[in-house]
C-alpha cells in the first residue's frame, strides 16, 4: 500500500485493501440460477464455478463480487448448450428434404 491520499489506478471493482466480496443478494441470486438450470449436483455446480475463476473456491463465499456476472452467465449457457432429445430417428428428424421425398 502506498501513502498516496487516493488511488486512482485499481481496477474496476477492487479497493485498496484487494477485491470487494460477494454479497448475500448475489448469493442467492447465484443459488436461484442454479435451481432454475436444474443444476442440483454439487460436482456440477462446483465445475462451474471453477471454469469460472482461476483460484480455488470452497464454497460460493470465497467467491468475489467481480466473479458474479461470469458464473451467472455461465450458468444460464450451461442449460442453453445442452442439446434438446429429439423424438424419432435420425431420418424422421433429418432438416432438408432428400430426393424420395421430391418424388
Amino acid at each position: 500500500m502506498t501513502d498516496a491520499l487516493f488511488e486512482f489506478d485499481l481496477p474496476k471493482g477492487q479497493t485498496p485493501f484487494g477485491p470487494l466480496p460477494i454479497t448475500d443478494a448475489q448469493i442467492a441470486e447465484i443459488r436461484q440460477a442454479f435451481a432454475a438450470a436444474a443444476i442440483t449436483e454439487q460436482g456440477g455446480r462446483k465445475a462451474i464455478i471453477d471454469s469460472c475463476v482461476l483460484r480455488p473456491v470452497q464454497s460460493l463465499r470465497d467467491l468475489y463480487s467481480t466473479d458474479f456476472r461470469r458464473v451467472i452467465d455461465r450458468i444460464q449457457n450451461a442449460n442453453a448448450s445442452q442439446p434438446e432429445a429429439a423424438e424419432g430417428s435420425a431420418w424422421d428428424n433429418r432438416e432438408e428434404d432428400t430426393w424420395i421425398d421430391r418424388l
